[in-house]
């Protein structure tokens, strides 16, 4: 095969081997782009430029062997494409199954469209052009990625496993190889009931189009019962807080009974004279002050029965719990928004936080403070964690974008969603959340807008 041939195969209706590669390509690029958002480091330059490269040879190469070998050939290239996502992506191999398919269909589509629109202008002009294939390549490449761009990224979550399962990953790959088949048919045998004798070219296209929507409207269909899924689960986290609450109240005033049963713990020492019974009237005062010690007064009574229950939780625990709240700035919160905030940022601090092997250094701040109309919630909490993997949310906040820690577990999908329902509330009231670690301190900051 020379140079020739390879940019402009002798067959019109045959899409050229350096064209094909471009369409493989882009497919893969926009990809990176759809799953990994404002990626400008010189290692993705460089990976893209070598994804590029590596298409093209391939192609080149494939264009060398016999016709027997196409179906082969094609194989190859979609692993090609696979390695390309995984390796730029870095997600599971299952999801970086369903996003080589969706890459392939496009790419096949993108490529028909292509060669149908040129061989009509062909017909029509009666002339063959070298540069009016380019041209037609360069447009239809543009429009068809571009758009599909637009259409296909609300399906995906930057930098978010998909955590697609077996049964979805078959059937994705199904759709895939019977569109490809189905466009392809009429090229490999002519003589099947299903071949197209005429119009080949836009039966192709056709089938490709209706295989590329039929994955994103699969794909769309998935988020909206991973939205609805996620959607329930932090209603089911906002009342589990509330819940909790509520529990905390009895237990509050069970406390505040106990204090105040505290004379006759005073009564019983006085007259005990067995040591080991004075040790144990002893042992109970001292848990007593304890409680007491850990009553918060804030100024507000939601937030002090959270506080109050949150800080026998960390002296269980070894952990210090400082804070400085004005507790009169969140009047205008609602009682359940207010237990979810804070029950979550709590909960969340104290599960890092314990897990803290000095226990010297566990330690969690928080405070609440005004500014400039707004109301600043900051939580502070010392963390082992020293891999904490933050990931843009994509979308634009108040303090210059909203940073999501990765879950270290497995399932992202299920998990997080403490920080989810903590967001939701900062927008709730027009704010915005922010996370940032550094040096061994995970600190979530909240900024809600005042009434006042």
């Amino acid at each position: 095969m020379d140079l020739h041939a390879f940019l402009e195969p002798l067959n019109l209706q045959e899409t050229p081997r350096l064209f094909t590669a471009i369409a493989e390509w882009l497919a893969v690029f926009v990809y990176f782009n759809i799953y990994k958002r404002r990626r400008k480091d010189k290692i993705y330059i460089i990976q893209c430029i070598g994804a590029l490269g590596m298409q093209i040879a391939y192609q080149f190469v494939a264009g060398l062997l016999p016709l027997g070998f196409w179906i082969p050939a094609m194989i190859g290239a979609v692993g090609l494409m696979y390695l390309q996502l995984y390796v730029v992506l870095d997600i599971k191999p299952k999801d970086c199954g369903v996003i080589t398919t969706h890459a392939f269909v496009l790419a096949e589509f993108a490529a028909s469209l292509y060669i149908q629109l040129y061989v009509w202008s062909v017909r029509i002009a009666d002339r063959e052009s070298l540069l009016g294939s380019f041209i037609s390549m360069i447009i239809v490449y543009t429009i068809v990625y571009i758009v599909y761009f637009r259409f296909e990224r609300d399906n995906y979550t930057g930098n978010r496993n998909l955590n697609v399962k077996t049964k979805e990953l078959v059937s994705v790959i199904a759709t895939g190889i019977g569109a490809f088949i189905m466009s392809n048919i009429s090229f490999i045998n002519p003589r099947t009931p299903f071949s197209a004798t005429e119009n080949m070219l836009y039966v192709r296209t056709l089938v490709d189009f209706g295989g590329m929507l039929m994955l994103m409207t699969e794909m769309g269909r998935r988020n909206e019962m991973a939205a609805k899924s996620e959607s329930d689960a932090i209603n089911q986290l906002f009342q589990r807080q509330y819940e909790q609450y509520k529990l905390a109240i009895d237990n509050s005033e069970a406390l505040r009974k106990e204090m105040h049963d505290m004379k006759h713990y005073v009564m019983a020492l006085k007259n005990e004279d067995d040591p080991e019974k004075r040790a144990e009237v002893l042992n109970d005062m001292e848990q007593a002050i304890e409680i007491q010690e850990s009553f918060m007064n804030t100024g507000n009574k939601v937030l002090d029965v959270i506080l109050t229950t949150k800080s026998l939780q960390c002296q269980k625990k070894d952990i210090t719990l400082n804070a400085m709240i004005d507790g009169d700035l969140l009047s205008d919160i609602h009682v359940k928004d207010i237990c979810s905030l804070f029950g979550n940022i709590l909960d969340n601090a104290i599960e890092a936080t314990q897990q803290v092997e000095n226990k010297e250094k566990r330690l969690i701040t928080l405070s609440v403070r005004s500014r400039n109309q707004f109301i600043i919630i900051e939580c502070e909490n010392s963390s082992d964690s020293s891999n904490v993997r933050l990931r843009s949310s994509g979308r634009r906040r108040i303090f210059g974008g909203s940073y999501l820690p990765q879950t270290t577990k497995k399932d992202n999908v299920k998990h997080g969603f403490g920080l989810k329902s903590i967001n939701q509330v900062a927008e709730k009231y027009g704010g915005a959340m922010n996370c940032s670690y550094d040096d061994g301190w995970f600190k979530v900051k909240v900024l809600l807008a005042s009434k006042k």
